[in-house]
């Protein structure tokens, strides 16, 4: 993304997705000139790309490490969790459209206040499904061990 945006930094965009006030998003927007605007529109359409990838990557993921566990439960929680992943690139594709809104046009108050939801609502989805993944892992290593310790005994 750095790429594309010139060197606009992560934090930067989560502090304009967090912003959730019409003032935070516009004194942001009155600090940049032309061309730290365009970087950071192509930051936001970057994160179009990017969106997909980490969709897809902890879609798939979640499933995989719900097998890998061994568990029944956790393989079938990893269907749920896998939506979840999809929710949440589905709530930041939603963030950037109202971004991008945001930035040609005119900061608005609900617009500015949904990206803010859109972005809360990503942020925890992507946690809760890393945990989920977490966990499945340490099941899977938990399993792992209790299976060689068993070889060792026989």
């Amino acid at each position: 993304m750095r790429l594309w945006s010139h060197g606009i930094t992560g934090s930067s965009l989560i502090d304009f997705e967090m912003a959730k006030t019409v003032e935070k998003a516009s004194g942001q927007m009155s600090a940049w000139g032309v061309t730290e605007r365009k970087d950071f529109l192509n930051s936001i359409y970057a994160d179009f790309l990017f969106l997909v990838c980490y969709g897809a990557a902890l879609f798939y993921g979640s499933r995989f490490m719900g097998h890998l566990s061994g568990h029944e439960i956790l393989k079938k929680a990893g269907y749920f969790f896998s939506f979840l992943a999809l929710l949440a690139a589905t709530c930041d594709a939603l963030e950037n459209v109202a971004m991008i809104y945001t930035i040609k046009g005119r900061p608005i108050s609900w617009v500015v206040h949904f990206t803010y939801d859109m972005a809360l609502v990503k942020f925890s989805l992507v946690f809760i499904v890393l945990l989920f993944i977490v966990i499945c892992l340490f099941f899977w290593v938990i399993d792992k061990l209790s299976r060689s310790n068993k070889k060792l005994k026989y």
